[in-house]
């Protein structure tokens, strides 16, 4: 039976290349700073959630932690809005970031009587959102109490 053999310089060049791919793996983009974020319409509720999230490198290598202000406007009769301070921690996991977040304070709410109803209940579920970076933005999933899709965009001030 006849063994197939490779040359050694072709070995070589595949084995150098084979040892390499582990410094080519792409590292997860650095979220950190200042985002904005927009929900679509939140299923069978007709909410939209909208707000500003700012993510900080924590001590281990791919976790963040966030603060983020949230105001879910509703197309009720009349609408009313609730605005919310939340914080947050964010974990990188392979091409999925997982931000998990606790309700800190409803800020704000109306009309009256709804903000009243609001304060005394302190009824707001904390906001989470799974998302993958795709094209400088980060889209995925906001999930509460129900779901809809998620987009964040960079809040970036140009300067000329």
């Amino acid at each position: 039976m006849k063994h197939l053999s490779v040359p050694r310089p072709f070995a070589a060049c595949i084995f150098l290349c084979l040892m390499a791919l582990p410094a080519l793996a792409a590292e997860p983009a650095d979220i950190s700073g200042r985002w904005k974020f927009k929900t679509g319409v939140l299923q069978n509720k007709g909410c939209v959630i909208s707000g500003e999230i700012e993510f900080r490198k924590a001590v281990k290598p791919f976790d963040y932690a966030c603060t983020f202000t949230s105001r879910e406007d509703c197309d009720r009769d009349p609408p009313t809005f609730t605005e919310v301070k939340q914080s947050c921690m964010a974990r990188v996991t392979g091409d999925d970031i997982a931000i998990t977040s606790k309700v800190e304070k409803i800020t704000d709410a109306g009309p009256e009587f709804f903000k009243q109803q609001m304060f005394a209940s302190q009824a707001y579920q904390a906001d989470n959102f799974i998302v993958r970076w795709e094209k400088g933005s980060l889209i995925g999933l906001f999930h509460s109490l129900r779901q809809a899709t998620v987009r964040f965009w960079r809040d970036v001030d140009l300067v000329s």
